[in-house]
């Protein structure tokens, strides 16, 4: 391998100086220097080149006479007219000999000299031409230039040995800190170039496994080799990194079985180093995908998975009959652990137990016991000899996922009636190691326990402890004690039974246990998976031989349910239902049809045999039969009515089948579960599949409710409420009660989540002093019991993050209501019935707060003020909560106008309000719901109910519903006018009732919520009459990016805002408070513009795209609780955890061009600004993972996408996209586009499953997109890079000259303006796509362009090659006015380039806060000297001219008078801390207005000098007040705004007050520092004399600290910056030419340490905040740790770094400055160069740059260069 690397440096050597010569371009004695990296490498060079000289017969020789009298001799290489002396440093050669005698001599003879030398001689190369410097053969960019173009270029290798070698290079280019110059690095591609392969050894260091290139990869995409080829090197790099910290197992565990990571181990201890060559990446890979089938699927046994036999199969053993299972418990792990116990009555010799695996167990993960066993499949089967009673004890366990089930197991040789109803459901098996002392364990058993309770004779025994009992064939024994003796025993009580001969070993326990609690979600879960029904007894629910009980609600219910049964009640009266003592049901004769009765009571039989009843019922099997008689027989009772009749008294009273009345006025109505639609309901869910995979939240939505929305009893209307306890049972309460239960259960969370939103979008209100009160209006809230609760939750929310009370918000109530004594805040004057109430709702605070009672918090931050309603008079308030009123129509509303709320197929159901004429009705409709007989029985239920006892005629499309009141209407604008927020809860409207609203009026909706509750519908909608500042907020951005926008084009802004994203808009404006170009402003204006364009983009005949915002689809679900951990849209499953993540928007296109719709998901990331090629690799990974995720989530395939699981989640997309493309209808985003394809042409299809999830598009589109609005770029077009992903291009112009646009003009300007760059879907067919992602070209990125990304200075143009954007050379003699300040740093030492800081151009670097460091008398006062006198002279290139004022604390004197040079180069003014001329009390007034000015100014001024002087909180006070007071004296007032404009009092006044005042004590701290300011007479003391800050920064300005006190320096440096940004913050922001930003003003603090460490807000804000005001800040330290961490963390405001030596260095300091990864080799590199660095030399890394080696630009130079 080397001796073809020696051959190419040989040749390079000799073209060079071949060629040099042919050219006349090779100087008489001119003399050069090849260093090489050792003697032996020097030696083999000289070899090589002499034998090629000798091989062209090219080759000389000379010789030279030393002064000693002996001979040097050597070879020349011959050259046109010339040759070349070639001089190796080996064999002892001194220094001197090579760079001066020989040097020398050659001058002489006027021949030129080559030294080769491996040793590093400056003097060699000063005087000599550097054969690696730049131009010259060994240049490392030329080397990687032409090994680059050798490997493209090369016929011998194959592709995929082309795309390794391209990866290599790239990997190493990447590493600016590996020794480029050193030809040897490239030793390894230059002999595979040479050799034309790449052989097994090269792989290590490629740092990858071995592939074999001449055969893998062949036919695929460069774009699929090189993904394959990082994730190689991925592997390599987590493999290595375990081995080398020594953990390898823990990192790969899961990843290789131990197998292989023993493999690796013994590789790395055979061979070290090359321990990788041991393996390939194909037997790497599948090891992992051995792993990962594994992970995938493990191990999993449910009891149904377990069967026993006796000596054949045929002699089967039935569950629950001759064997019982059970659970030691109900959670996962207890899961696992099963007792088995197994009667063997017919004496087999052999039992059998086969336990069937659904993964692949190794004999070593089995534990047999005293069994043999056998596999068959994946299946065992253990077996066991017999011989009365045995225990045993098996384990199965999967040694991939460590999983293990472990088998605890009896066998007895009697029959199973002596104890099954004795143990069924209270045994578990006690097992020693002893089988001896092993024993039946029984729990919670009572005082008296039976066995072979079918037996005639009775035997009665009194219990005993240690007491064997006999109990023989056709006897009862009873074993009897009392509760006391039952209590004296305790537990652990051991009996033995002999049954016939078989001792059988029991162990009691009475006081444990036996039942676990079951809730409503559960029975229906664990029925319908276990397609299996409990039973019931006596209260007991029995299932899967385990006991459960339910609790109080859910028990009067089975009890009810039980009652029916026993007594064939058709229908009654239960008067006490909420007082569980006197729950008694009163049979209510009705007389119905004798086929319906019969059908009922056949039912009822069925259900009684099977003891059970209906809620604990799996309906299919043999109660499905009886079941569909009895709803065929309902249903035929009405089969014969027509329209317009009226309804028989046997149709009317079968309307009270299966339901309750409650009370004697029909409080509530029930209906049971034996009501027909809840046993139409059950039935449609026996179809479902997965129901033991569906989550919490989706079999919470398992209910028939909303498709009977609202009842009619005796001409009273009910509505449905929410379900608590059964899923099966449905509660009606008269629509006027609002105290209904649970009707409402999110208001709690919107309440709490309201007010937190005001409060943090008006922050700035609620921190100012003594404003923390919030005023709150309740309307129409009913008895507010769940505002209660949602405030309660806020303040215990509140506490749980600050535990001080004294710093709660305070709320303010007026609650508009006719009922005060029901009204849930009338607890509050009753501290008793508050503290019920509480505790009732399980509400409190944790203990420990400093007033540990959530009542006492409640009483003294709660204001309360009842009034009546009259719908005019309201009083102000921050945020109106109202409900409105409704009213029940009498008119009828036909269903099939109504849109529905009803999908898949009946399986979920809710209830939207929609349009009907010009009123909303909110009911049950039909439009756009499937035909199906749930839906149609459904359907003639609420036709039914229109009519009930009415005595009116019958209608089969008309139901009953309600619409908004009048009274309601009219109350909104004295609503409006009167708050800030008005939130209507539960609105029972759409929209559009407000978008009407909106283009008459300065009325806003500024957001909405639909994420509380599975309806359809909203929950809550938030509207503005306040709309002027979120207007104007965006109008302000917008011109400052260019942009003028009138209020219609704001308004379409803002509706766009809320089309996609509820949230934005508040966070928008709330985000602008901080920072008016705040990045989240930026990335979301743009998104603006992004979705206008990808619609036009995207725009096809066949296909309508919907915009989602991710963040709202996430947001979303969680509210409605679909991103569990293990649910679809949980993080997990769409890559959150994994990695970044695309947040921005997600693409729905429907596309109709078939005869099924397809239903496409595209997400989009956007990306604006720079954007280089890290951000936009950082996106495709976003999309990529974001694309993936969405597939995985909805588009798997196979059986498991037919679980109910996946269809509610993909039925929570669809919702999502009707619900998008609504709004995109209301707000008009396109009113070009057809919304109604999806809105009403599909919408059916869509809510019910008709559809196909496609993934065809991408064959067009890829599998998502990037959309980059990036600077610089001429022309749109598209690419597709990595991973399929379509990368978008348009110019940044684009960005703000899209925004105001329509879509169609949008989409005009895209097609007249077509290049052969950008696809245009609407130039493409849809309608034979295959998804086939092999048929889009794929290009690397950069490919199409070049560097263009890094080949752009910051106008666009194009920079020569070679030159990145701050290391381009600076045309000294360059006169153009326009450029920006370039600031010269110094020079790369690496190629002798300029290094060139741009201040004022943003696409180098966002910001100019700048970061010094570097020990004393390293050049780092020089470099900072330097940088100061150069803004100085460049300003007249700042952005319009603008003087530059530039501020510089100078703690050691370094800037000072003393320093003439740079006074005279600065024109510098230096200040002394004596009578400073700015006042630090002056009133800075901005052009927001800002309440008690004069308190802030003071309070700013106090808590400076407190953190000076450490202060305590009485010294504050009296400093404070002495403050306020003097104000006060000048005539200014904190509370009346036009006295500010009064002189404010200087310093020496507040101390004269504080002085002449005897009250105040005078000995403390406080006295110290104010006779320490007064006596040094620091600040000007007549206001007079004084002037703004901002008016005496002009020029450079020096505040001469040095020689002062720590104090003095530390106060005077604060309360300047106090004032600076006060003052900052009023000047405006800077201004903006394309890509640059004025710089204003400059601070520099010199020996930042000595302030920094102090923690003072104002540096903080000013590095955070300044950039917007053209304001750049330079720390300059000694060390790095300075820059401290945690909340002090200064490093991470710092963009640009400028590091000398530091001789106090610690490794972590490198990684967080640099940003290199711990322990790695570039943090190595950095760590040992900082500690090297020479005087005058440092590491520059500016914005996202890779750090520079530079050699300073030192003032002293810049100064004999200026003068």
């Amino acid at each position: 391998m080397l001796k073809e690397f020696y051959d190419f440096i040989a040749k390079k050597i000799d073209s060079f100086f071949q060629t040099a010569a042919s050219e006349g371009e090779l100087l008489k004695g001119e003399s050069f220097c090849l260093k090489l990296d050792n003697e032996d490498m020097v030696i083999n060079v000289t070899e090589a080149l002499k034998s090629l000289a000798d091989r062209r017969q090219s080759i000389g020789k000379y010789e030279y006479q030393c002064l000693d009298g002996s001979i040097y001799s050597t070879y020349t290489l011959k050259l046109l007219n010339d040759e070349v002396i070639i001089a190796a440093q080996i064999n002892g050669m001194t220094n001197d000999f090579l760079c001066a005698t020989l040097r020398n001599a050659a001058n002489v003879a006027q021949k030129p000299l080559l030294m080769i030398s491996a040793n590093p001689i400056d003097s060699a190369k000063s005087g000599s031409r550097d054969m690696a410097s730049s131009g010259m053969p060994f240049y490392a960019d030329q080397l990687m230039k032409e090994i680059r173009s050798m490997v493209n270029d090369s016929t011998q290798l194959t592709n995929t040995e082309k795309r390794i070698l391209q990866f290599e290079l790239k990997r190493r280019d990447a590493d600016v800190f590996s020794d480029k110059a050193s030809i040897y690095e490239y030793r390894d591609l230059l002999s595979i170039m040479s050799s034309g392969k790449i052989d097994a050894n090269n792989y290590p260091g490629f740092r990858i496994f071995r592939i074999d290139g001449k055969v893998e990869y062949q036919n695929e995409r460069d774009g699929e080799i090189d993904k394959k080829i990082k994730e190689n090197n991925d592997l390599f790099e987590k493999i290595d990194r375990g081995i080398r910290f020594g953990n390898l197992e823990s990192e790969l565990s899961k990843v290789f079985e131990d197998k292989v990571i023993i493999e690796i181990e013994k590789a790395y201890k055979d061979k070290t180093e090359n321990w990788s060559e041991s393996f390939t990446y194909a037997y790497l890979l599948a090891a992992m995908e051995r792993k990962k089938a594994k992970m995938e699927n493990p191990l999993k046994i449910e009891n149904n998975d377990i069967s026993v036999y006796g000596d054949l199969s045929l002699d089967a053993i039935n569950i629950d009959e001759g064997l019982l299972i059970r659970n030691e418990g109900s959670q996962t792990a207890k899961k696992r652990i099963k007792n088995l116990l197994i009667f063997n009555p017919d004496k087999y010799s052999k039992i059998h137990i086969q336990v069937a695996c659904n993964a692949k167990i190794m004999s070593s993960g089995i534990k047999a016991d005293d069994s043999e066993y056998v596999k068959e499949g994946l299946n065992y089967i253990f077996i066991f000899d017999r011989g009365g009673i045995t225990f045993h004890k098996l384990a199965i366990n999967d040694t991939i996922n460590d999983i293990t089930y472990i088998f605890k197991i009896c066998i007895i040789d009697i029959s199973s009636e002596y104890m099954v109803s004795t143990v069924k459901t209270c045994f578990s098996i006690d097992f020693k190691n002893t089988r001896k002392n092993s024993r039946l364990k029984l729990v919670g058993v009572g005082i008296n326990i039976m066995f072979n309770a079918n037996g005639v004779k009775l035997a009665s025994e009194k219990l005993e402890d240690n007491e064997v009992y006999s109990c023989r064939y056709g006897e009862r024994l009873l074993i009897y004690s009392s509760e006391d003796e039952i209590s004296d025993f305790g537990s652990g009580i051991k009996i033995d039974v002999n049954f016939s001969g078989v001792l059988v070993p029991f162990v009691l326990y009475p006081d444990e246990l036996k039942s676990v609690e079951i809730i409503g979600r559960k029975i229906l879960r664990d029925k319908l998976s276990n397609k299996k029904s409990f039973t019931f007894d006596d209260g007991v629910i029995l299932g899967n031989s385990q006991e459960y009980f339910a609790k109080a609600n859910l028990l009067r219910e089975l009890r009810i349910e039980q009652a029916i049964i026993d007594n064939e009640i058709l229908c009654g009266n239960v008067k006490n239902f909420y007082i569980p003592e006197s729950v008694k049901i009163k049979a209510e004769d009705i007389v119905i049809s004798s086929e319906l009765k019969a059908a009922y009571t056949d039912l009822l039989s069925a259900l009684k045999k099977k003891k059970t009843v209906p809620t604990l019922a799996y309906l299919g099997g043999e109660l499905l039969n009886t079941v569909e008689k009895y709803l065929n027989a309902f249903e035929a009772c009405f089969a014969n009515l027509n329209e317009g009749e009226n309804l028989s008294q046997e149709q009317e009273n079968a309307l009270f089948l299966g339901t309750i009345s409650i009370g004697k006025n029909g409080e509530e109505i029930l209906f049971t579960p034996f009501h027909p639609l809840n046993l139409k309901y059950q039935l449609m869910l026996l179809e479902e599949n997965g129901m033991e995979y569906a989550s919490d939240v989706v079999i919470d939505r398992l209910s028939s409710n909303n498709l009977l929305p609202y009842i009619q009893r005796y001409r009273k209307i009910y509505k449905v409420s929410d379900q608590l306890y059964s899923q099966e049972w449905k509660y009606y309460a008269p629509v006027e009660n609002k105290k209904y239960r649970g009707s409402r259960k999110y208001v709690p969370k919107l309440i709490e989540e309201k007010i937190t939103e005001f409060i943090s979008h008006f922050r700035y209100i609620f921190d100012d002093i003594n404003n923390k009160k919030i005023r709150v209006n309740l309307i129409n809230m009913g008895d507010c019991s769940e505002v209660f609760i949602g405030l309660a939750q806020f303040f215990i929310h509140s506490i749980n993050k600050n535990a001080d009370v004294d710093r709660l918000v305070s709320f303010e109530l007026h609650i508009y209501t006719d009922d005060i004594f029901g009204n849930a805040f009338s607890n509050l004057k009753e501290y008793k019935l508050l503290k019920e109430f509480l505790t009732g709702q399980k509400l409190f605070v944790v203990t420990g707060t400093s007033m540990n009672s959530l009542e006492g918090i409640l009483s003294k931050n709660i204001e309360c003020y009842f009034h009546t309603d009259n719908g005019r008079n309201y009083e102000y308030a921050h945020i109106s909560f109202y409900e409105m009123e409704s009213e029940i129509i009498s008119e009828q509303a036909t269903m099939n106008q109504i849109e529905t709320g009803i999908s898949l197929g009946g399986i979920l159901s809710g209830i939207p309000s929609s349009k009907y004429g010009h009123k909303y009705r909110t009911g049950y409709g039909i439009r756009y719901a499937e035909n199906n007989s749930l839906i149609n029985l459904a359907s003639m239920y609420n036709a039914l109910m229109q009519v009930e006892k009415s005595g009116n005629p019958y209608h089969s499309g008309t139901s009953i519903s309600t619409q908004i009141d009048e009274l309601a209407e009219n109350k909104m604008d004295y609503i409006y006018a009167n708050s800030n927020w008005v939130v209507f809860v539960d609105p029972k409207v759409d929209l559009d009732f407000f978008s009407d609203k909106e283009a008459t009026s300065d009325l806003l909706i500024i957001h909405y919520s639909d994420q509380y509750t599975s309806s359809s519908g909203y929950d809550a909608i938030t509207v503005t009459h306040k709309s002027q500042q979120y207007s104007m907020v965006i109008q302000e951005y917008l011109k400052v990016k260019g942009v003028e926008a009138d209020v219609t084009d704001i308004h379409k802004i803002i509706n766009l805002f809320n089309a996609v994203n509820g949230d934005w808009l508040l966070r928008l404006v709330s985000s602008k408070k901080g920072s008016k170009d705040s990045t989240f402003s930026r990335e979301k204006i743009s998104i603006v513009a992004a979705i206008k364009f990808m619609l036009a983009y995207l725009k096809h005949k066949d296909i309508v795209w919907i915009p989602i915002s991710l963040e709202e689809m996430l947001r979303v679900s969680g509210g409605a609780g679909l991103t569990k951990d293990e649910g679809v849209l949980s993080a997990k499953n769409l890559g959150f955890e994994k990695g970044p993540t695309s947040d921005d928007l997600l693409f729905i296109g429907l596309d109709y061009s078939g005869d099924n719709p397809k239903v496409y998901l595209y997400p989009t990331e956007v990306k604006t600004g720079i954007n280089d090629n890290a951000v936009i690799k950082k996106a495709f990974e976003q999309v990529s993972a974001t694309a993936n995720g969405l597939h995985n989530a909805f588009n798997l395939g196979g059986e498991i996408m037919d679980t109910i699981l996946y269809k509610v989640n993909r039925n929570f997309l669809m919702q999502m996209l009707v619900i998008s493309c609504k709004k995109m209808q209301v707000y008009h985003v396109d009113d070009t586009q057809d919304w109604n394809i999806v809105l009403d042409k599909f919408r059916e299809a869509l809510l019910n499953e008709k559809y196909i999830l496609s993934e065809n598009i991408q064959e067009l589109m890829g599998k998502g997109a990037v959309l980059s609005f990036r600077k610089a770029l001429v022309l749109r077009k598209t690419s597709f890079k990595e991973d399929s992903i379509n990368f978008i291009e348009v110019p940044e112009h684009d960005e703000f000259g899209l925004i105001l646009k329509d879509t169609s003009e949008i989409y005009e300007n895209i097609h007249n303006n077509k290049n052969s760059e950008l696809l245009i879907l609407e130039d493409c067919m849809v309608d034979n796509l295959t998804g086939d992602l092999a048929k889009i070209s794929i290009t690397e990125l950069g490919d199409e362009t070049g560097n263009e990304y890094e080949m752009l200075d910051g106008q666009g143009n194009m920079l020569d090659e070679g030159k990145s954007e701050n290391q381009a050379d600076l045309d000294e003699s360059q006169t153009d006015e326009n450029r920006s300040m370039y600031i010269l740093f110094g020079r790369n030492e690496q190629d002798g380039k300029q290094v060139i800081w741009k201040p004022n151009d943003t696409t180098q670097l966002f910001h100019t806060n700048t970061g010094i460091i570097g020990t004393m008398g390293t050049g780092k006062t020089q470099f900072t000297k330097s940088l100061i006198a150069q803004l100085y002279q460049d300003q007249n290139h700042n952005v319009d001219g603008q003087p530059l004022g530039i501020l510089i604390f100078d703690y050691k004197g370094d800037y000072n008078e003393s320093k003439i040079d740079f006074v005279e180069t600065t024109n510098a003014k230096i200040l002394k801390p004596y009578r400073l001329p700015f006042n630090p009390l002056a009133l800075t007034k901005s052009n927001v207005f800002k309440p008690l000015l004069p308190i802030h100014t003071a309070n700013a001024f106090k808590d400076t000098i407190s953190k000076v002087y450490g202060l305590g909180p009485k010294q504050q006070t009296t400093l404070f007040q002495c403050i306020i007071e003097t104000y006060q004296s000048s005539g200014i007032y904190p509370g009346n705004p036009s006295s500010w404009e009064n002189e404010a009092p200087t310093f020496d006044q507040v101390y004269q007050r504080y002085a002449n005042d005897e009250g105040i004590k005078k000995n403390d701290t406080l006295a110290a520092a104010m006779n320490k300011l007064h006596q040094f007479q620091v600040f000007e003391s007549n206001p007079s004399n004084t002037k703004s800050l901002f008016d005496i920064l002009d020029g450079v300005i020096v505040i001469d600290l040095s020689g002062y006190d720590t104090d003095i320096q530390s106060l005077i440096v604060a309360i300047t910056l106090d004032l600076f940004y006060a003052q900052m913050q009023i000047s405006g922001s800077s201004k903006m030419e394309d890509n640059y930003r004025q710089l204003t003003k400059l601070i520099l603090v010199d020996e930042a340490d000595n302030f920094m460490s102090e923690g003072f807000l104002s540096l903080k804000k000013i590095l955070k905040e300044g950039r917007e005001f053209g304001v750049g800040t330079i720390l300059s330290t000694q060390f790095l740790k300075h820059f401290g961490s945690g909340e002090d963390d200064y490093a991470k405001y710092i963009l640009t770094w400028v590091v000398h030596n530091v001789s106090d260095l610690k490794k972590s300091d490198v990684e967080f400055v640099f940003n290199s990864e711990s322990k790695s080799q570039e943090n190595q590199v950095l760590y040992n160069a900082i500690k090297g660095l020479a005087k005058h030399h440092s590491i520059i890394k500016i914005g996202n740059n890779k750090p520079v080696y530079v050699r300073d630009k030192a003032f002293w130079e810049l100064y004999k260069e200026l003068h």
